[in-house]
């Protein structure tokens, strides 16, 4: 296998007793140069050659902008380069007190920064916190088209299905009309769109639970950055697809050269509503621990196909509140995120959780409070975490905790 051209800081992927393999042609190399090509500098200039795009923190409804030949640009883009002179910004500007969210903090100053240009629309979820609502209100200050989809909340899965279904299927109408200047799409572009999205949860599933079976083939933070593509598949839905069958393909080779060395490991779920997570998932690498679930990152959930596309999204919406699995900072699926976090302990076998929220979001204390007392009821060892956009080591004490848990996990290993 050719190794000579494989790009410096490539994460290897194969290891054959004491032999590592990677190649240029690597599931991880080819996510990587999906990686680098899908970056908000590339996307502005596809929109000033004509292309459409917006600014997009709702997973769940990007089919709809896929349909209307629109490029979703991930939130993440707003904080992913000179972060703290945003934030600073919106503690100066704004005056937003400094041990506030970052993201709240950087949104608020780049969009104070940042004019509208050739990216000026931004789709959000209205069952956000009610800072990122109040960032928006300050966007449309400085000239953004901004539009919030209207949620009514579901704490039972059968909470006046259908008056909620009815209310939310007329919202997602407006929100075709409003991607598509005024038109609404064809029901045959949706549908096609949920085909790809159902594909690509089916291929996820596969990809992490054959993960399990070679342990050491491949890194946390690599799944990480698969799982982050799911959404936008990285500009290039062929490409993203095809990564994803690369992966499952070494996957089977690596299970299939596994030693019983390989097998030594921890595994656990990790929680992430917020900040930057690489630091920490390095951290989990080197403990030796394996994530075997994402709860927040990942759903099984399948739209539906026989019945009208709006309506499928819609149901989609609805079944996914009350089981705590739409990846929301507050609201309904917040609160039941430790529904979801119990049945992923039950599938998978997980011998604790760790989760991570941003520092100084009420919304993410509060949920981290709810599932701490929940597992140490249940016995469930569980370790909760703060971090912020900033692509920055965690501090000192975060580390201490982390290393403190997975010590203490490997004791009862």
């Amino acid at each position: 296998m050719n190794t000579g051209n494989a790009m410096p800081g490539d994460d290897i992927l194969l290891k054959t007793g004491t032999e590592s393999v990677i190649d240029t042609e690597s599931a991880v190399y080819l996510l990587k140069k999906l990686q680098q090509n899908h970056n908000l500098t590339n996307i502005e200039k596809l929109a000033s050659d004509g292309r459409k795009a917006v600014w997009a923190s709702v997973n769940w409804a990007l089919p709809l902008v896929h349909a209307a030949g629109i490029i979703p640009v991930d939130v993440g883009a707003l904080w992913n380069t000179h972060s703290h002179e945003s934030e600073s910004t919106g503690e100066n500007y704004f005056q937003i007190p400094p041990e506030f969210c970052s993201m709240v903090k950087v949104m608020a100053g780049r969009f104070h920064e940042r004019k509208p240009g050739l990216i000026n629309k931004f789709l959000y979820f209205a069952a956000t916190c009610q800072p990122f609502a109040d960032v928006m209100d300050l966007a449309k200050l400085s000239g953004y088209d901004v539009y919030a989809i209207e949620n009514v909340t579901s704490f039972k899965a059968q909470d006046r299905r259908s008056e909620v279904l009815d209310f939310l299927v007329e919202e997602l109408e407006r929100v075709t009309l409003w991607l598509n200047d005024g038109e609404l799409l064809p029901p045959e572009k949706i549908r096609a769109e949920l085909e790809r999205r159902n594909e690509v949860t089916r291929k996820l599933r596969t990809f992490s639970d054959l993960r399990r079976l070679a342990p050491s083939a491949l890194s946390n933070s690599v799944m990480m950055r698969v799982l982050m593509g799911a959404s936008h598949y990285f500009g290039c839905y062929d490409g993203y697809s095809a990564l994803l069958d690369r992966f499952t393909d070494e996957l089977r080779l690596a299970a299939d050269l596994r030693t019983d060395e390989n097998d030594d490991y921890i595994p656990i779920l990790f929680v992430h509503n917020g900040g930057a997570s690489k630091h920490y998932l390095s951290l989990i690498d080197e403990a030796r621990a394996l994530v075997v679930g994402w709860p927040s990152a990942m759903w099984d959930g399948l739209y539906r196909l026989d019945i009208p596309p709006l309506e499928s999204v819609a149901n989609y919406l609805f079944d996914a509140q009350p089981l705590g699995e739409l990846g929301e900072v507050a609201g309904t699926s917040a609160a039941n995120r430790c529904l979801q976090i119990e049945r992923e302990l039950k599938r998978t076998g997980a011998k604790g959780v760790v989760t991570v929220s941003m520092t100084g979001c009420p919304y993410g204390g509060v949920t981290q409070k709810i599932e701490r007392e929940h597992f140490e009821r249940l016995n469930i060892p569980i370790v909760t975490l703060e971090s912020n956009v900033h692509q920055e080591l965690p501090g000192e004490e975060q580390i201490m905790r982390i290393k403190t848990f997975f010590e203490m996990l490997d004791s009862v290993q």
